[in-house]
């Protein structure tokens, strides 16, 4: 069964399951003014003819509500008022063929209703569930609804206005690579000015509530678009443009598939506008299967009379080459790749025409050189010198063609791991190299007349693995360390000092120093290089790791830095890492709630450890000075400086407390951290003296802190 076939058949077997699925196409929704308060809604519904799914709606829902969305009327367009048809696919072009596989239908709902005069008008509103699920520009279509609305202003029911409507339907297919070039203009009966724009296609209805009765009141949400499209790139390629004043609509597509797009029309009276009609449609780009001709044929065919050409040809099915045109005729073909034997060396023009003696045929033409000569590619290289930079390797071109001669070199050094370590169009070219390893040097190579070779060789560079050898290590006093891992045993090697080594010969020899010491190694053998290297092996103890934290004293919820510090090194273990921001790094931030031991292990490169710790107080606060703190006097004179009277705390939970003049009155009640007083009462400023108070705080641990006290005010 087709892919296709089946991906239908399963659209639609989903659709029938769930009961919801419209596949919607696009809408719009007009209207007309009769007079008396009588209006002709015009609704036009598009759906999918393939995955339509149930079939279009027996009866239109539609909301009439006001400006605050508050529904007035409640319309239904019963099923004697629809019609069905299938909309045709015109494509403008001749050769361009029609997609299959690509129908749309569309109905009208037309009906009259009374719409009396409403301050701030009217909101017009379908609404429906869901659209085709093969959309590829917004997220999740098969869940996504469509809102048909239009707008009738307060000043278009005064005026007895008529909408804007749409002059054409969009193509239902258009061609990929091919430019849109489309009418979008609209007609309005009044001769009111029309400006157009793109604008985001809005959703509506749900998949539990595919037609709402009546439809869900408004403002609704656009559409979401699916990365990277959006309403300035809708349908990717040349994004589609519309002209303001003639709606004429742009574009070329480069994207196979299905693109939900939105028109608006603003329609204007007395630069006032007063109304506005949105089109919401679908945009089928396909592939139209114009014909195109195209092979490949090398420029120069060597060393050989007979070859096969490669078809690359698109939507054509007959064919005929012609492979000396237009001098011999004769030399023809009708097959899709031919091989083709030529009579003699020399120039030939080769003709393909794909679709012959058709109205859409197209041809493709090339010019190739048939020569009987040969070339072939050769090389070596030579390792001429060699330094702390690098060995260096001279590639030798052996290559010859011994009738045209060769002028022209590629060659590509590639490393170990693949990548392109050089490149050069030199006949004899050097490289570098700074690491050893199997290489590949491939040489292609051109000849006078253009005929081409390849030859690649693989070697092993004898440059000695001196990177690979690290410049420090780290042991503790008394272990021992191998120095070099990753010496290569094909080169000889020679450590100084000998002390505190098992053997100064050998590639990789174990030192045990009872302190810091370095040792330089002389690599040799196997090549042109000789190439010397330091590596320091430093002795440490614990004495050499310092462990802080900052601050040493915390309360509960605070923070202290922690921080170890010993050179060289960068693996360290801290425990308990349940209440650190990290435990593998040097400096950790700690959060204990109760005081804490916090240690640390730093294991050294001689797989030995050195260890350290730190102890975080946590203190518990209690609900008294100084952690709930109200202070005896303040000057509210407006310097900026103690100006206000406020509780202080951090571990307040629950706060009252009152200011009393000496003769009782109460002045002012606060019942929060953030309240405070001003030294005013009912507007006006007191004057210095001492006042009582009264303070009841509880705290985060429960406690509970009652105070009596006077402040004192002072100007």
């Amino acid at each position: 069964m087709p892919s296709r076939l089946i991906l239908i058949l399963f659209l639609l077997l989903s659709g029938l399951s769930a009961l919801h699925a419209t596949h919607i196409v696009g809408g719009e929704l007009t209207y007309k003014c009769l007079g008396n308060n009588q209006y002709e809604l015009k609704l036009t519904v598009y759906r999918d003819c393939y995955t339509g799914q149930p079939p279009f709606d027996t009866m239109a829902s539609i909301g009439v509500f006001d400006r605050d969305w508050k529904l007035k009327q409640h319309i239904l367009i019963d099923f004697n008022e629809l019609i069905n048809d299938t909309l045709p696919i015109v494509l403008t072009d001749p050769c361009l063929v029609a997609p299959p596989n690509v129908c749309v239908h569309r109905t009208i709902y037309t009906k009259i209703v009374t719409l009396p005069f409403l301050s701030g008008g009217y909101h017009v509103v379908y609404q429906r569930c869901c659209r085709n699920n093969l959309i590829r520009n917004i997220v999740e279509p098969l869940a996504t609804g469509a809102s048909f609305t239009v707008e009738i202003s307060e000043k278009a029911l005064l005026d007895c206005n008529n909408g804007a409507v749409f002059n054409y339907w969009p193509p239902v297919a258009i061609c990929v690579h091919q430019p849109i070039n489309f009418d979008h203009s609209a007609t309005d009966p009044d001769g009111d000015s029309l400006v157009y724009r793109l604008c985001v296609p809005l959703s509506g209805a749900t998949v539990t509530q595919s037609q709402p009765q009546p439809p869900f009141p408004g403002p609704y949400d656009p559409v979401v678009w699916s990365a990277p499209y959006d309403l300035s790139n809708v349908l990717g390629g040349d994004p589609l443009k519309i002209n303001p004043k003639t709606g004429f609509l742009t574009g070329v597509p480069d994207v196979i598939g299905n693109f939900v797009v939105g028109v608006c029309v603003d329609e204007y009276r007395n630069d006032e506008i007063i109304s506005t009609t949105r089109r919401d449609f679908q945009y089928n780009v396909a592939d139209c299967g114009r014909p195109l001709a195209a092979f490949f044929a090398p420029l120069s065919l060597c060393d050989t009379l007979t070859y096969q050409f490669q078809n690359q040809s698109i939507a054509a099915l007959f064919f005929r080459w012609y492979f000396d045109y237009p001098n011999d005729l004769t030399q023809t073909s009708v097959g899709y790749s031919p091989i083709h034997t030529f009579p003699d060396t020399g120039w030939y023009n080769i003709a393909l025409i794909a679709n012959p003696h058709e109205l859409c045929s197209d041809t493709f033409m090339q010019r190739i050189h048939v020569t009987k000569t040969f070339v072939g590619a050769d090389l070596n290289i030579q390792y001429p010198a060699c330094d702390d930079n690098g060995l260096i390797i001279h590639a030798l071109d052996k290559s010859v063609d011994q009738m045209f001669g060769v002028n022209a070199w590629t060659w590509t050094l590639i490393g170990p791991d693949g990548e392109v370590q050089g490149v050069s169009s030199l006949q004899n070219p050097d490289f570098k190299v700074r690491n050893p390893g199997n290489y590949s040097l491939k040489l292609k190579v051109t000849s006078g007349n253009g005929c081409q070779a390849e030859t690649l060789l693989s070697f092993d560079a004898p440059y000695p693995p001196i990177t690979y050898l690290k410049d420090s290590l780290v042991i503790c006093k008394g272990d021992s360390i191998q120095l070099f891992p990753a010496a290569d045993p094909s080169f000889t090697y020679m450590w100084s000092p000998k002390q505190f080594l098992s053997n100064p010969e050998a590639p990789n020899p174990l030192a045990f120093p009872d302190a810091t010491q370095s040792y330089i190694v002389t690599v040799s053998g196997n090549g042109p290089c000789v190439l010397e290297k330091t590596v320091k092996v430093k002795v440490v103890n614990n004495s050499g790791l310092v462990v802080t934290a900052e601050p040493t004293v915390v309360y509960p919820g605070q923070s202290s830095q922690l921080q170890a510090l010993f050179s060289g090194s960068v693996d360290f273990i801290w425990e308990p890492a349940a209440t650190l921001s990290n435990p593998h790094i040097f400096n950790p931030v700690a959060t204990p709630s109760d005081t804490t031991l916090y240690s640390v292990r730093v294991p050294l490169s001689s797989g030995c450890m050195i260890n350290g710790s730190v102890l975080v107080y946590v203190i518990y606060p209690f609900c008294d000075e100084p952690f709930v703190f109200f202070p005896t006097g303040f000057s509210p004179n407006h310097d900026g400086e103690n100006d206000v009277l406020k509780l202080e705390s951090k571990y307040a939970t629950e706060v009252y407390w009152v200011i009393y003049s000496r003769w009782g009155e109460k002045l002012f009640e606060a019942h929060s951290l953030d309240d405070f007083w001003d030294g005013t009462y009912k507007g006006k400023e007191m004057p210095p003296e001492t006042y009582g108070y009264y303070l009841k705080v509880r705290c985060s641990d429960g406690n509970e802190r009652i105070k009596k006290g006077n402040v004192t005010l002072l100007r």
